[in-house]
């Protein structure tokens, strides 16, 4: 069997290198920190905070079928618990919840009688909701001439102040990591198709039972260890080289690795430095996909102020709060919460305490239980680079998965998959670069992958 090596131990480097291990292909999987699963890890515990904290709290859904083919394929599909049916709710200033409740009905009746009964949104917001999703029922979307962005089309399908405040703004900054005016329709339209007018599965939301860097990380590398895999961690890459056939990579340790095809799954910047100069044109142009970034502020109170898995605050920056008790099943008498803000460089540059002040806040105008609860631990932690900027503009920068050397594929959720720069994304490149290599015997993706 030929010998590939994957660079990067993302979800993209994990979903490529694990179906080559599975498929018997002797591969090398170099990554340049000590641990698996790229931007979607946790801090551990530490005298200032005594708890594990992810870097950015992070769902899975139903629709995900590349991510939970990866799962399978490794044996961590008890990692996630689902909410299915799927079910949200926020709460609003002054303390009232509002929520949204799909049914246990095929999709898409789970969700129009959801809206139907749900309490989120005035009557005439739910009809306007209604008509603007089922616009992705199908391809091609039935989108209005003239229409590029996600706030072009609030516009022109008249989205009322709740639905933008609670579904559509929220829904879009977590999906794709950028505003609604920068958003393209698009990308967030695959993501409604996928999500609501397949099946009634697709839209169950999956909360991680363990901290991010627990999830994949030592099945993974034990699973592609038990196949003959070699996992190299603190092995950067600093060039690789072709020759004919054969593809040469030096590792930043002097370490010098050669096999018959690579995969890198490293983000942009480190793709277009680690590109042979003169090459490949595109390769100089990645830098212009720029960087969105992921703000989170974890808490530990005295008391235990909610319940449930995760609720949105409505109107808040930190849009949604994750409660740890109740995801990783975590006893104690007090309660930790994760919140989280997506799409958020203002907030990125303001100092930790101002930030643990502000989710305070926004957490006691809406939720009364949690004035005056004393604050054991907090902390406040960045992802600045946690996605490439997807605009209009970038969209025309994401190469596929081919490059010109016909031995070196690429993989990464800022690829040309044709979704947000999510797990599902990385996934799904991984699965791609994969069935370059394996060939057509082999399915690049499973079925339902895109």
């Amino acid at each position: 069997m030929p010998k590939v090596i994957v660079v990067g131990g993302g979800y993209a480097g994990l979903a490529a290198a694990t179906a080559l291990a599975e498929a018997g292909h002797s591969v090398d999987l170099l990554e340049s920190r000590g641990f698996l699963g790229g931007r979607a890890y946790s801090i551990a515990p530490s005298e200032t905070f005594p708890a594990p904290m992810d870097n950015g709290p992070h769902l899975f859904m139903g629709c995900y079928a590349e991510t939970l083919r990866l799962f399978r394929r490794i044996g961590v599909e008890k990692n996630l618990q689902w909410i299915d049916p799927l079910a949200l709710a926020w709460l609003t200033p002054g303390g009232r919840e509002v929520s949204l409740k799909c049914t246990p009905w095929p999709a898409p009746l789970h969700l129009a009688w959801g809206l139907l009964f749900s309490n989120a949104f005035p009557w005439g917001e739910k009809i306007s909701l209604a008509r603007a999703l089922s616009a992705f029922s199908r391809k091609p979307f039935k989108i209005p001439p003239g229409v590029e962005t996600v706030a072009q089309y609030l516009e022109a399908t008249a989205q009322g102040p709740k639905v933008r405040e609670r579904f559509w703004g929220p829904l879009c900054n977590a999906v794709m990591n950028v505003p609604p005016p920068v958003a393209p329709i698009e990308g967030l339209g695959e993501v409604l198709r996928r999500v609501f007018f397949g099946s009634r599965r697709d839209s169950a939301l999956g909360v991680a039972r363990l901290p991010l860097s627990e999830v994949v990380s030592t099945q993974a590398k034990k699973f592609m260890e038990g196949k003959g895999a070699r996992v190299l961690f603190h092995e950067g890459v600093q060039s690789f080289v072709v020759e004919g056939k054969t593809v040469g990579v030096k590792a930043r340790s002097g370490a010098f690795y050669s096999a018959d095809a690579l995969v890198l799954a490293v983000p942009p910047s480190s793709l277009s430095a680690l590109w042979p100069v003169g090459t490949w044109d595109a390769a100089a142009h990645f830098p212009q996909m720029g960087k969105s970034s992921i703000v989170s502020v974890h808490l530990i109170l005295a008391k235990p102020v909610l319940e449930g898995h995760l609720v949105g605050l409505s109107g808040a920056k930190f849009e949604w709060v994750f409660n740890r008790n109740a995801n990783w099943g975590l006893k104690m008498d007090g309660q930790y919460l994760s919140f989280t803000a997506s799409a958020a460089d203002d907030l990125a540059r303001l100092k930790d305490p101002e930030l643990v002040e502000m989710a305070l806040k926004e957490l006691s105008d809406r939720c009364p239980t949690a004035r005056g609860v004393r604050v054991l631990h907090s902390k406040a932690t960045r992802e600045m680079a946690a996605t490439f900027v997807w605009s209009r503009e970038t969209d025309k920068l994401r190469p596929p998965c081919e490059t010109p050397c016909p031995n070196v594929f690429l993989a990464g959720d800022w690829t040309d998959t044709g979704l947000p720069a999510t797990l599902e994304g990385a996934c799904l490149s991984g699965h791609r670069a994969a069935g370059k290599i394996l060939g057509p015997q082999t399915p690049a993706v499973s079925p339902s992958g895109g």
